[in-house]
């Protein structure tokens, strides 16, 4: 019963990509003070939630369907998923932010896993970390 339960503890922990780039955001930029963060749909529902909202100096954001002018006026980070990043309308963000870091979710289980089952579904999902460029 032990070993089946930090089994299931290991999946489900990697199972919330969302969750995990949040709290590696606050990892990465633990120092920083006025930091304006956007959390996509995507992000959202894979674990993100006001209980990781660590920092009372940053602010967080979820509004939905913001153009990405309005993401790079209003935000120093963002978290998107990483489809998102990939679509034409895009650009803007790509060229005036850098990836800083990602996280894959259950892609990485799914990677080492030997069996095949259970399968996997969010495996996909792979949440970018973005931060915005200095200007020089």
């Amino acid at each position: 019963n032990l070993v089946l339960t930090a089994g299931f503890t290991v999946i489900s922990s990697v199972n919330y990509p969302g969750g995990e780039a949040l709290q590696s955001l606050h990892n990465l930029e633990n120092g920083e003070s006025n930091v304006t963060v956007h959390l996509d749909v995507a992000a959202c529902q894979t674990g993100v939630s006001r209980f990781l909202e660590l920092n009372r100096n940053w602010k967080y954001d979820k509004t939905e369907n913001l153009s990405a002018k309005e993401l790079l006026d209003r935000h120093s980070h963002l978290l998107l998923s990483a489809e998102s990043l990939e679509s034409y309308k895009m650009r803007l963000i790509k060229d005036n932010f850098d990836v800083i870091g990602e996280s894959t979710g259950a892609s990485l289980l799914r990677k080492y896993w030997p069996l095949r089952f259970p399968r996997f579904l969010a495996a996909g999902q792979k949440i970018l970390i973005l931060r915005k460029k200095k200007v020089s």
